[in-house]
């Protein structure tokens, strides 16, 4: 707690002094640096270990400029340090995300790039973290319409899984002119770099958050209620449908739960999770979907070869059911493998149907062949 505390230290050019009741008029520095030494050399050592050196000699610069400190005002920091860190309502979750929320409700999006901007730069976020997290397609978008030395210079600064995924989409004649300059050392000067990176902010990340759209509130609770145990998420769609139904349809396209597999997860993704899965939850899975989704089952056992559904269906017969709600989170954990998948994009999720929709003619659907042992 008290390296934390460190953290927070700033310089000070002079003490303040000492409130005539003992009662301590220090700035936070002070007492940070008076609660550390109070610990004495064993217990603070570990401590001071763990400051980094600009806080450290914050602590060095307030720890020195203070006279001496009456025990009773050294009591009081104490315990004013320990009543802070016990109040339970005394957390405030910080955060990239949770500070673009924050200014959501009362900036507009443009006044909160440029503000988030200068909170990436004065936080010491650099440029080539940024672009780290950037979608592949997009970085290489951008970088195939520059001259390869600038492609080189970006993709030096990147980590080498990244710029692989990149150089990879960038067209083989340039990829090759790039891998020329990388070949030899990038004599960078330091002012075309900076001159550099402000075009990259500009031309590329600047634009990119400005159309970057929120996130739909349909798609986030669809996504939210995957793993919420049946019973609240049926009383939940109920509350949807009669409060919010503008956004149920796009509650039910994010929601993929185990009795959704049969109608939206194609034959090849069945053996590509079991593989995955856990055994265990895999089969705790099946055994409670009998109940809850036996299509679902059917599915599962159809696109499977005959020996695995013969062998799963001996372990079956051994499994003791376990409660309702493990069995809900096996369920979630084969979907949570599902998805994974679809994300990745080796498997693709077939679109629920609106239901508007007419069926086909012959109202039949094509029958799948189960997969070859």
């Amino acid at each position: 707690m008290a390296a934390s505390a460190l953290t927070n230290l700033q310089p000070t050019k002079s003490p303040p002094a000492l409130g005539g009741d003992d009662r301590p008029s220090l700035a936070a520095p002070q007492k940070a640096a008076l609660i550390v030494a109070a610990l004495g050399p064993e217990a603070a050592g570990p401590i001071i270990e763990r400051i980094g050196d600009k806080h450290l000699r914050a602590f060095t610069r307030a720890y020195a400029h203070m006279q001496t400190v009456p025990r009773a005002a050294l009591k009081t920091i104490v315990e004013e340090f320990i009543s802070e860190l016990t109040q339970e309502d005394n957390d405030i979750q910080g955060g990239f995300e949770e500070t673009r929320e924050f200014l959501s409700q009362f900036k507009t999006s443009d006044e909160i790039i440029r503000l988030m901007d200068d909170i990436d730069i004065s936080d010491g976020e650099n440029i080539w973290t940024k672009l780290e997290r950037t979608n592949d397609d997009q970085l290489a978008e951008y970088l195939a319409g520059q001259r390869p030395q600038i492609i080189a210079v970006v993709l030096s600064k990147l980590n080498t899984e990244k710029a692989s995924n990149v150089l990879n989409q960038i067209d083989a004649d340039i990829a090759g002119k790039v891998i020329l300059r990388l070949s030899s050392p990038l004599n960078i000067n330091p002012e075309a770099l900076s001159v550099l990176m402000e075009t990259i902010e500009r031309e590329f990340l600047a634009p990119m958050r400005k159309t970057t759209k929120t996130r739909n509130p349909g798609e986030m609770i669809g996504a939210m209620m995957n793993n919420v145990i049946t019973e609240k998420r049926e009383a939940l769609l109920e509350i949807i449908t009669t409060s919010a139904p503008e956004i149920l349809k796009d509650v039910r396209k994010s929601m993929l739960t185990f009795p959704d597999i049969p109608e939206r997860v194609p034959p090849n993704a069945i053996p590509m999770a079991i593989k995955e899965v856990d055994l265990e939850d895999f089969l705790l899975a099946v055994k409670f979907g009998r109940q809850n989704a036996p299509s679902s089952v059917e599915f599962i056992f159809k696109n499977i070869s005959q020996r695995m559904a013969a062998q799963y269906e001996e372990q079956l017969e051994e499994l003791k059911m376990t409660s309702v709600r493990d069995a809900e989170i096996a369920q979630a954990a084969f979907m949570t493998v599902i998805r994974k998948l679809a994300k990745s994009g080796e498997i693709t999720l077939i679109e629920e149907s609106s239901g508007d929709e007419d069926d086909d003619e012959d109202g039949e659907k094509p029958a799948e062949e189960a997969p070859a042992e």
